[in-house]
């Protein structure tokens, strides 16, 4: 009786570190991700900031409204490192995906494996005792009281309800 008891445990117990590891590997994944972004979004604010100072700068060193037109209008990195943080925005989510579909796989390994283990011992309990010196003691049936006939009646009565008559509207 132990040794179920025992194999109950043990059955749970790993079933709550299979719980305890998939609950901590996306607890870890989520603040992994989530530094990797934020630490993204300082450096493309950073170089932003670089950029729009340097342009700033640029303005300032102007003397004559003829350098002003003569600046060119459009950065050409600019269409470039918002396609890098693009790229490197799919990078982390790609990764944070991978990092839980690889999780959900070997927690979904282990409670199968688990499951295979309460099979196991489901049927090592559905196994009869074996026997040893039983005594058998008859069950005492005690006899029910029998209902109480029901009386046939020969007559029903018809009662009849008075029809109303449908009230008249008034014109």
């Amino acid at each position: 009786m132990s040794s179920m008891t025992e194999q109950f445990s043990a059955a749970t117990k790993s079933q709550l570190e299979a719980q305890f590891h998939i609950l901590n590997t996306l607890a870890s994944t989520a603040v992994d991700s989530a530094e990797k972004l934020i630490a993204l979004n300082i450096d493309t604010t950073k170089a932003s900031m670089e950029k729009s100072s340097a342009a700033a700068k640029q303005w300032l060193t102007l003397k004559d409204p003829k350098e002003f037109f003569s600046l060119p209008t459009a950065q050409p990195g600019g269409f470039d490192a918002l396609l890098a943080y693009g790229r490197e925005l799919y990078s982390i989510a790609a990764s944070a995906q991978s990092e839980l579909v690889k999780s959900a796989q070997s927690t979904f390994q282990q409670v199968t494996e688990l499951a295979a283990t309460k099979a196991t011992v489901a049927t090592v309990s559905a196994t009869p005792p074996v026997a040893t010196e039983v005594a058998v003691v008859p069950k005492v049936v005690k006899a029910k009281p029998a209902a109480a006939p029901i009386p046939e009646q020969a007559e029903f009565i018809e009662v009849k309800a008075p029809a109303k008559a449908a009230p008249r509207l008034k014109k």
